[in-house]
């Protein structure tokens, strides 16, 4: 029974450790359409995703850019990033992404694909969009 509980608390550590990261940093950052015009952070033309370490981010298509906020999550095992839209902290809807490990992109329906512009997003970035600060 202690050998048991010694495995458990083994898979639970890595979980622990940062309980705020629940997007992985290979799958964290700005991710644009091939054809997307962005300035810096910044779409102004094209379909992105912007997602963040805490699984907050926003779903942005333009011109002119129009986006929502969403609440993510990733799956490691099927590697789907499902998310819920909200407005005002009430969910207007729901979506998902896969992102492809091989190709290194992320794909939506209707076969979009999103390719990785930067590994992150900035405080300013999180701002400009309108998101909270993200809790540390």
């Amino acid at each position: 029974m202690v050998r048991v509980a010694v495995i458990a608390c083994l898979f639970l550590l890595p979980a622990a450790a940062n309980p705020a990261d629940v997007i992985p940093p290979h799958v964290v950052g700005v991710w644009a359409t091939k054809n997307a015009v962005l300035r810096g952070e910044a779409l102004f033309e094209g379909q992105g995703l912007y997602l963040d370490t805490d699984g907050v981010g926003a779903v942005i298509g333009g011109p002119p850019p129009i986006g929502v906020r969403i609440v993510a999550t990733y799956d490691s095992i099927t590697n789907a990033v499902t998310f819920q839209m909200t407005e005002h902290g009430k969910a207007v809807g729901t979506g998902a992404f896969t992102y492809d490990p091989s190709r290194k992109v992320i794909v939506g329906d209707r076969g979009i694909e999103l390719h990785r512009r930067f590994d992150r997003i900035s405080s300013q970035t999180r701002k400009a969009l309108g998101l909270e600060p993200k809790s540390q």
